[in-house]
């Protein structure tokens, strides 16, 4: 009867529909982006941590970058088609001649073996024994995360009685205020310093930036990176190394400001004068990068 039988396929699809909840099937997204950054960088550390690990180097990751998507030309070409067609779309403008050029980029896309990469900018330190180096590496991995190909930015070497200082710089951490963030003054002192870091090599870059570890105490203990609090105490350091029996409490200091008439650069002036004797004065100078000047 076409009752029963009608009975009989709502009862099929009923006992279908349970047999396949019963199964546990159920729809489950992918990976958002944010998970499969975390996922690339995760894999990045592990890999290097593995590599240095083998040269006796410890590796400690530091902080990233943005993430810079590398393309092929071929991807390159059809992002350019398409981003063609949807201005002239926009712009009420037929699109057709531009769809067999897309069609056929598509077919040059699909034979292109040259892999899409991802390039994280990765500031990490590695320590031996009692050397810190603390590098920038552009690492571009493919999307089954590995590590194609590594290009060193930036590195410089210091002693393990800098390091919290070192990673502070690389970091752009907090420096004079502690708010939660980093000021724009700090801010604007990391990339002074960062701007002529980045153009010197071995052994003058050493120097500058174990002096610029030596001015972010100061400037730690100032709570400002005002230059006169900041040369004051450098002077005063100064002088004790080099004068026998310096002691800062027989001293008056004074600051000033000057263009250097041969360079025709700023610097930084303090003179010491003895208590005692004021026919006895001290003077030293630095640049604007608080960097002595002999």
């Amino acid at each position: 009867m076409p009752g029963i039988n009608v009975l009989s396929r709502i009862i099929s699809v009923f006992i279908l529909v349970i047999s396949v909840a019963s199964c546990g099937l159920k729809y489950v997204p992918g990976p958002g982006l944010q998970e499969l950054e975390q996922t690339r960088k995760e894999q990045l550390e592990a890999q290097l941590a593995h590599d240095f690990a083998v040269v006796n180097k410890t590796y400690v990751s530091l902080t990233y970058g943005e993430t810079v998507v590398v393309k092929p030309l071929s991807y390159q070409r059809l992002d350019s088609l398409f981003e063609v067609k949807y201005r002239m779309s926009q712009n009420g403008l037929s699109t057709k001649e531009l769809d067999p050029l897309i069609e056929n980029q598509k077919m040059v896309l699909l034979s292109d073996t040259t892999e899409v990469l991802y390039m994280e900018t990765h500031w990490f330190e590695l320590i031996q024994d009692t050397t810190c180096e603390f590098l920038i590496a552009q690492c571009f991995l493919n999307n089954k995360n590995v590590l194609r190909k590594m290009d060193i930015v930036d590195q410089f070497q210091t002693g393990k009685s800098n390091r919290e200082w070192a990673e502070i710089y690389m970091k752009e951490d907090w420096l004079t205020r502690d708010m939660g963030y980093t000021s724009n003054e700090d801010l604007a002192f990391y990339t002074k310093m960062k701007n002529k870091e980045f153009g010197l090599q071995g052994d003058e870059k050493n120097v500058f930036l174990n002096n610029v570890f030596l001015v972010m105490r100061i400037a730690r203990e100032n709570k400002n990176t005002a230059a006169q609090g900041i040369v004051l105490k450098l002077a005063a350091i100064q002088m004790k190394k080099e004068i026998p029996n310096f002691r800062e409490t027989d001293y008056t200091y004074s600051f000033r400001k000057e263009n250097n008439p041969n360079t025709k650069q700023d610097q930084y002036v303090v003179e010491a004068v003895s208590i005692l004797d004021k026919r006895v004065m001290i003077t030293r100078r630095y640049d604007e990068f608080f960097m002595p000047l002999y």
